[in-house]
Order: C-alpha cells, then structure tokens, then sequence
C-alpha cells in the first residue's frame, strides 16, 4: 500500500468593511477558490461594499465585492472550499439553541422577513427598516446585511442560513441581493417569536 501526503500551504483571508471584519488561515486550494469567485463578482460602483483580501506564499489579491458575493465568499472561507453537514440540525427542526444565539441584528432581520410575509426584500430595504422602525445603528451599504448573515453562517453552517434566510440577486446585474424567510422553517421561527 502506498500513501502519499500532501503538504498544504496556507492563506489568509481578510474581509473588511463597515459592520464586517473577517481575518482567517485558509488552505491554499480555498484560496483559489475564493478568489474564482471573486473575479466573478465586483462591486456595483458605488463604492465598496466589502474589499476581500487573500495573502500567502505566491498569492497576493484584493478586490471590492457586494454584499451577497461577501456573503459566499465567507460561507466557502467558513468550509474549507466544502460543505458541511451539523449534528444540531435535525430534519425535526432547527438547532435547540438557535433563538438564544441570534444576535438583536440577527432577531430583527429575521422578523422583518417574517413581516414582508413570504415577499422578497432587497438589502436596501431591509437595512431602512433596521435603522428607522428598530432604531438600530447599520450602515447604508450592502456590508452592514452581509455581516447580519454571515453571522448565521459562523454560528451553523451554509445549508441552515440558507433555509432560514435565502438570498438571490434582484437582477441580472447582480448588484443588489434580495433576501425572504426560507418556507422550511418558517412556521418554528414564527411560532417562536410570537412568544
């Protein structure tokens, strides 16, 4: 039998900007994915949302994103390049702790939603009704939603943010992302927050 290793070098990763800060080792193929995605996603001139930065031994690159391209950019840092499967989500429901885990940004996006009934709502949108009807302090641009929802996905993984709080580009520019309340969930989270 013949085994080969396989030496991995590492990267870093950097996001930055208002209501965002990731600094994180990645592996070198994550790296390239990463920023395959990146060049795929710009920003949509109005100046940076997000400016994604990845540093390692033959590797230097930074580019401005959008909101939902940061938003994927961090899922694939969180994973290694790869989805992950979590053990506190069942098919019965979501994870026993995830109403206590929700931060006051993460709570109120998600009744937003739950008020929008189904509708999808753009980032914009969203991030008025935060600041003028909850009085919470988030950014005018598309950085301040993707650090709401890429919280999400720190705390349990892709598959769950997305069937909480599914997100899709409101045009074929893909400069503005629209987010509703996943259907899989919907009736635990509005039973939840009715109490």
């Amino acid at each position: 039998m013949l085994l080969c290793g396989v030496w991995k070098m590492t990267t870093t990763l950097e996001i930055t900007g208002e209501g965002i800060s990731v600094d994180r080792s990645i592996s070198e193929s994550t790296g390239v994915t990463i920023m395959e995605t990146a060049l795929e996603n710009k920003s949509n001139g109005e100046g940076p949302d997000v400016t994604v930065s990845l540093s390692g031994e033959g590797m230097e690159f930074t580019r401005d994103l959008t909101e939902s391209a940061a938003v994927k950019i961090l899922d694939i840092a969180l994973h290694d390049g790869s989805q992950t499967t979590t053990d506190s989500t069942s098919n019965e429901g979501l994870p026993e702790d995830f109403f206590e885990r929700l931060s006051k940004k993460q709570r109120i996006m998600i009744e937003i939603l739950l008020e929008a009934d189904g509708q999808w709502m753009r980032g914009t949108d969203i991030r008025q009704k935060m600041r003028e009807e909850y009085g919470l302090d988030v950014g005018q641009g598309g950085r301040a939603t993707a650090g709401v929802i890429a919280g999400l996905t720190r705390k349990y993984d892709k598959e769950l943010r997305e069937d909480v709080i599914p997100g899709k580009w409101a045009d074929e520019t893909q400069q503005h992302a629209e987010f509703s309340i996943g259907e899989k969930y919907e009736d635990e989270i509005r039973a939840r927050f009715k109490e």
